[in-house]
Protein backbone atom coordinates (compact mmCIF):
# COMPACT_ATOMS: atom_id res chain seq x y z
CA UNK A 1 0.00 0.00 0.00
CA UNK A 2 2.86 1.92 0.55
CA UNK A 3 3.91 3.93 -2.80
CA UNK A 4 6.81 6.09 -4.45
CA UNK A 5 4.12 8.86 -4.58
CA UNK A 6 4.31 9.73 -1.24
CA UNK A 7 6.92 12.50 -0.11
CA UNK A 8 10.04 10.25 1.99
CA UNK A 9 9.39 13.17 4.76
CA UNK A 10 5.58 12.36 5.34
CA UNK A 11 6.09 8.67 4.32
CA UNK A 12 8.58 8.21 7.33
CA UNK A 13 6.97 10.34 9.77
CA UNK A 14 3.72 8.34 9.18
CA UNK A 15 6.19 4.89 9.62
CA UNK A 16 7.77 6.16 12.94
CA UNK A 17 3.70 7.44 14.06
CA UNK A 18 2.75 3.31 13.07
CA UNK A 19 5.90 1.80 14.27
CA UNK A 20 5.22 3.72 17.87
CA UNK A 21 1.86 2.39 17.75
CA UNK A 22 2.90 -0.77 16.85
CA UNK A 23 5.34 -1.09 19.73
CA UNK A 24 3.37 -0.39 22.43
CA UNK A 25 0.75 -2.28 21.68
CA UNK A 26 2.90 -5.35 21.10
CA UNK A 27 3.44 -4.49 24.60
CA UNK A 28 0.73 -4.03 25.94
CA UNK A 29 -1.04 -7.42 23.81
CA UNK A 30 1.85 -9.33 25.74
CA UNK A 31 1.75 -7.95 28.67
CA UNK A 32 -1.56 -9.10 29.46
CA UNK A 33 -0.40 -12.76 29.22
CA UNK A 34 2.01 -11.75 32.41
CA UNK A 35 -0.07 -9.26 34.55
CA UNK A 36 1.29 -12.09 37.36
CA UNK A 37 4.54 -10.81 36.80
CA UNK A 38 3.97 -7.19 36.55
CA UNK A 39 4.62 -4.47 38.87
CA UNK A 40 2.54 -4.09 41.72
CA UNK A 41 1.27 -0.65 40.62
CA UNK A 42 0.55 -2.20 37.13
CA UNK A 43 -1.95 -4.95 38.77
CA UNK A 44 -3.36 -2.32 41.62
CA UNK A 45 -4.42 -0.63 37.96
CA UNK A 46 -5.21 -3.67 36.25
CA UNK A 47 -7.34 -5.20 38.79
CA UNK A 48 -9.57 -1.34 38.98
CA UNK A 49 -10.66 -2.04 35.43
CA UNK A 50 -12.62 -5.00 37.35
CA UNK A 51 -11.68 -7.75 34.69
CA UNK A 52 -11.25 -11.28 35.89
CA UNK A 53 -7.74 -11.75 35.13
CA UNK A 54 -8.39 -15.28 33.70
CA UNK A 55 -9.62 -13.21 30.50
CA UNK A 56 -6.82 -11.34 29.90
CA UNK A 57 -4.81 -13.62 27.62
CA UNK A 58 -8.15 -13.40 25.33
CA UNK A 59 -8.13 -9.78 25.03
CA UNK A 60 -4.25 -9.71 24.77
CA UNK A 61 -4.71 -12.32 22.13
CA UNK A 62 -7.10 -10.17 20.31
CA UNK A 63 -5.03 -7.06 20.84
CA UNK A 64 -1.99 -9.10 18.91
CA UNK A 65 -3.74 -10.15 16.04
CA UNK A 66 -5.50 -6.78 15.54
CA UNK A 67 -2.09 -4.73 15.84
CA UNK A 68 -0.40 -7.26 13.32
CA UNK A 69 -3.22 -6.79 11.21
CA UNK A 70 -2.03 -3.66 11.36
CA UNK A 71 1.71 -3.80 10.99
CA UNK A 72 0.80 -5.97 7.95
CA UNK A 73 0.78 -3.26 4.93
CA UNK A 74 -2.25 -5.10 2.89
CA UNK A 75 -3.98 -5.53 6.19
CA UNK A 76 -3.56 -2.03 7.50
CA UNK A 77 -6.12 -0.85 7.03
CA UNK A 78 -8.57 -3.38 8.51
CA UNK A 79 -6.14 -3.84 11.63
CA UNK A 80 -6.79 0.32 12.56
CA UNK A 81 -10.17 -0.52 12.09
CA UNK A 82 -10.03 -3.14 14.57
CA UNK A 83 -7.88 -1.32 16.76
CA UNK A 84 -10.07 1.29 16.85
CA UNK A 85 -12.80 -0.92 18.09
CA UNK A 86 -10.92 -2.34 20.64
CA UNK A 87 -9.57 1.03 21.82
CA UNK A 88 -12.55 2.40 21.89
CA UNK A 89 -13.51 0.13 24.09
CA UNK A 90 -10.51 1.04 26.60
CA UNK A 91 -11.96 3.99 26.94
CA UNK A 92 -15.76 2.57 27.53
CA UNK A 93 -13.47 0.75 30.56
CA UNK A 94 -11.54 3.77 31.96
CA UNK A 95 -14.58 6.03 31.64
CA UNK A 96 -17.04 3.37 33.38
CA UNK A 97 -14.74 3.63 36.35
CA UNK A 98 -14.13 7.07 36.59
CA UNK A 99 -10.37 7.85 36.07
CA UNK A 100 -8.79 11.02 35.23
CA UNK A 101 -9.78 12.50 31.53
CA UNK A 102 -6.19 13.24 30.10
CA UNK A 103 -4.07 10.88 31.47
CA UNK A 104 -6.56 7.34 31.14
CA UNK A 105 -9.63 8.32 29.23
CA UNK A 106 -8.30 9.88 26.15
CA UNK A 107 -5.01 7.95 25.95
CA UNK A 108 -6.45 5.39 23.88
CA UNK A 109 -7.78 8.42 21.76
CA UNK A 110 -4.55 9.76 21.35
CA UNK A 111 -2.95 6.37 20.39
CA UNK A 112 -5.72 5.99 17.63
CA UNK A 113 -4.67 9.27 16.25
CA UNK A 114 -1.27 7.89 16.08
CA UNK A 115 -2.34 5.09 14.47
CA UNK A 116 -4.99 6.80 12.05
CA UNK A 117 -2.43 9.92 11.34
CA UNK A 118 0.82 7.43 10.62
CA UNK A 119 -1.82 5.28 7.70
CA UNK A 120 -2.89 8.21 6.60
CA UNK A 121 0.66 9.61 6.33
CA UNK A 122 2.13 6.59 4.35
CA UNK A 123 -1.06 5.62 2.21
CA UNK A 124 -1.74 7.97 -0.76
CA UNK A 125 -5.33 5.68 -1.13
CA UNK A 126 -6.64 7.13 2.08
CA UNK A 127 -5.62 10.77 1.14
CA UNK A 128 -8.36 10.11 -1.87
CA UNK A 129 -11.15 9.04 0.90
CA UNK A 130 -10.21 11.81 3.25
CA UNK A 131 -8.76 14.55 1.19
CA UNK A 132 -8.14 17.75 3.24
CA UNK A 133 -9.04 21.26 1.76
CA UNK A 134 -6.32 23.64 1.23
Amino acid sequence: MESQTVPKGQLWTGRILSGLSIAFLLFDGIGKFFLTSMPKEAMEAAAKLDYPMEVMPYIGTILLICTVLYAIPRTAFLGAVLLTGYLGGAVASHVRILNPLGSHILFPVYLGIFIWLGLYLRTPILRTFFPWKK
